[in-house]
């Protein structure tokens, strides 16, 4: 969808009642709400929402728009990707594939990416084509034939104003990015109005989301930010300075007396990760359905750079919902031995009695190594990326490559 699925107060009383039309005058509501259900299954019930640049009618500048594509991941499935990149050859397009797949933003999602990418292509090129002032329409499926969501919103305003509720109940939506995560859901957090103390609180908001995932690939700059403060520091719950945030900049005065070059500092109650919590933990009482599906770009193991009690604060001792197998919280694992050599971060994980102050159900699981990625990258730079040299020429590159291999670096390309 170019456009985000929203309601103009004026729609119902400009859609006609299509009386004419023997689906809306013969079948009842209940049937056609089941065949709305079963065009959603067709088109699948799994959605991931993104945003992709599109060219603006001047052909000079850009503007974002919202899209979407099928889900087509199988997160119950093994991860072999990092065995597919070992079993390619070095220096094959099926090597770089692999690599690519496994620094994925969208992590278990790497292949629903690949097609968010072909949709995003498909849009620009639209865009590019279309006649000014003409909406910018590209659908995507895996299902049969070319159907998508937005066909059956767009047959007429009866049926979208119909049918728009069922998608929402049915639908779960699945970001991948925090900003863009946080952009689309704070349109669907209630108003402050709203009793979000009641277990079913009566939302604002028209058409609420009642299924959410989010699978988020944190960045090292993030679990910097929620490395365990130092108890010793004043402020230390802010966490420790993040060597990549931006600092307080001392602000001037220009000369309209307005001022200018100040900045805010990047820490543990201001930046992306915190600001999708709080935007989650607002739609908690409306959600049906949440699952967040959690790994770090990070070179190093999780349990070495997140105090996870500080990364999940703001979901401590929320109320807890009744089944509480609706709300599933999907972490790295933790080592089983603890012990100095192991680094682990003592009092800082969510187990134990810490599990009962959270409103979900914590499971973990296995995740990419990524500082083994990280030198398989070398050692295929080094060994096949370099022009054949004599061997003292040959010994000088490989050792000052991987020198640069700090540990807390981004994964190279491969």
């Amino acid at each position: 969808m170019a456009t985000s699925m929203t309601t103009s107060p004026s729609l119902p009383h400009s859609a006609d009642s299509q009386l004419s039309s023997l689906f809306f005058t013969h079948l009842p509501a209940e049937i056609r709400n089941l065949i709305y259900l079963e065009y959603w299954k067709l088109c699948s019930v799994r959605q991931h929402i993104f945003k992709y640049r599109l060219l603006d009618n001047d052909r000079e500048s850009y503007t974002e728009a919202w899209a979407h594509v099928p889900c087509r991941a199988d997160l119950e499935a093994p991860d072999t990707r990092f065995e597919e990149l070992g079993q390619s050859v070095n220096g094959s397009p099926e090597r770089e594939l692999w690599g690519k797949r496994l620094r994925s933003e969208w992590c278990l999602h790497w292949m629903c990416e690949e097609d968010a990418k072909a949709v995003g292509e498909r849009m620009k090129e639209a865009s590019e084509s279309q006649q000014d002032g003409a909406p910018v329409v590209v659908q995507h499926s895996h299902g049969p034939g070319n159907a998508g969501i937005l066909t059956a919103l767009l047959v007429c305003k009866r049926m979208y104003l119909e049918c728009l509720p069922s998608l929402y109940n049915n639908t779960t939506f699945i970001l991948t990015d925090t900003r863009t995560a946080v952009n689309f859901l704070s349109r669907y957090v209630p108003n402050h109005s709203d009793d979000a103390s009641s277990p079913a609180p009566k939302s604002s908001v028209p058409h609420p989301i009642r299924s959410l995932e989010l699978s988020i690939r944190v960045p090292n700059i993030i679990t910097e930010i929620y490395y365990p403060s130092n108890p010793n520091t004043p402020g230390g719950d802010d966490g420790p300075p993040a060597v990549f945030a931006a600092g307080p900049v001392a602000a001037a005065p220009d000369g309209n007396g307005t001022l200018r070059g100040s900045r805010s500092t990047l820490n543990a109650r201001n930046n992306p990760w915190r600001h999708l919590c709080d935007t989650v933990v607002a739609l908690l009482p409306l959600l049906r359905h949440l699952h967040i599906w959690l790994d770090s770009s990070d070179l190093r193991p999780w349990h070495k750079r997140v105090s996870e009690t500080r990364f999940f604060g703001p979901f401590l001792d929320l109320p807890r919902p009744h089944s509480l197998e609706r709300f599933v919280l999907s972490l790295p694992g933790l080592p089983v031995r603890r012990g100095p050599d192991t680094h682990a971060l003592t009092g800082q994980y969510l187990e134990n009695e810490v599990l009962e102050r959270l409103p979900f159900v914590v499971k973990r699981g296995p995740r990419p190594d990524n500082m083994r990625v990280h030198m398989r990258n070398i050692v295929h730079f080094g060994a096949v990326g370099f022009p054949p040299q004599p061997t003292a020429a040959t010994v000088v590159v490989a050792s000052g490559y991987s020198g640069g291999g700090g540990g807390g670096g981004s994964t190279t390309a491969s």
